[in-house]
């Protein structure tokens, strides 16, 4: 069973050159890994093609210039791929050597279509910061999206290439929010089986600075802002997420992911959580109000 690794990168040099060297030294027998650049504006195409000078029956390099999107990036690694399994990374992120390996022995012994996995975030040597240890306490809940939203974050998903055909691509317009979108087709297909797991892990890099994460919260607003839709149940779910918040976090939510931490921390983990909220929300309503 080949699989195949489809890895969008937008201007992030670094970031694809450690995830390339990640991911060239699995032992799964048989696999792809399918870098494809978004259009970059500087370096980023020059190291991917010296990985695949590097590894030429491994790395299959491609491109989406016509949209900047990594969702219409990556509906060009699959359309690109072989592999019977389509798995998927962000530049930047890392895996263990069997990563590939466990994904594939999930898909041989059971009847799953859709499958998520763990994230672990981790601050850089030499990057701590608040910022930073904020990202690895609140982390990248995979299965909470899992298990409350019925999707997961692409970086740690695989998915079947019979999938795409039955329900469609990735929303290629999307700049964020195209993974719950897709997700949520997959969940309420009656044909379709999903599974998580959480011996299969990938790591990720904490944002370590405010600027980092005033970003994504502006762009993960963007995001849900485009799945609003008043005339069906998703999009009306949707728009009471974003109307949420406009209220602060429940403290619970904070608790769960704060066990063990002092008082002090657990406010301060409450205010950063409470100003990314508001921040998301004021995406979402430029977006809307456009």
């Amino acid at each position: 069973m080949q699989l195949s690794v489809v890895i969008p990168v937008y201007n992030d040099p670094a970031g694809i050159n450690a995830t390339l060297r990640s991911v060239t030294d699995q032992t799964h027998p048989d696999y792809e890994v399918i870098p494809v650049d978004n259009d970059s504006t500087y370096a980023t195409p020059d190291v991917i093609q010296r990985w695949a000078d590097r590894y030429p029956a491994l790395i299959h390099p491609t491109a989406e210039r016509a949209r900047q999107s990594s969702y219409a990036a990556r509906n060009a690694g699959i359309q690109a791929a072989r592999g019977e399994i389509l798995v998927f990374l962000d530049a930047d992120m890392t895996a263990p050597e069997d990563w590939l390996q466990k994904v594939q022995a999930v898909f041989s012994e059971e009847a799953v279509d859709y499958l998520g996995y763990r994230v672990e975030t981790y601050v850089p040597d030499g990057s701590e910061s608040f910022w930073g240890w904020y990202d690895t306490v609140m982390g990248l809940p995979s299965r909470y999206h899992y298990e409350q939203k019925q999707f997961v974050p692409t970086s740690c998903l695989a998915v079947r290439r019979s999938v795409f055909e039955t329900v469609g691509p990735f929303d290629p317009g999307a700049t964020s929010g195209g993974d719950k979108e897709f997700g949520t087709r997959v969940h309420r297909h009656p044909d379709l089986a999903t599974a998580f797991r959480d011996d299969i892990v990938v790591y990720h890099p904490a944002r370590t600075t405010f600027a980092a994460h005033r970003k994504k919260a502006l762009r993960v607003g963007r995001g849900l802002a485009r799945l609003v839709d008043p005339s069906n149940a998703e999009g009306r779910s949707v728009l009471r997420e974003l109307v949420l918040h406009a209220v602060p976090p429940d403290p619970r939510r904070i608790l769960r992911r704060a066990e063990g931490h002092s008082p002090r921390e657990i406010l301060a983990l409450y205010a950063a959580d409470l100003i990314i909220r508001w921040l998301r929300l004021y995406g979402a309503l430029t977006a809307l109000l456009r």
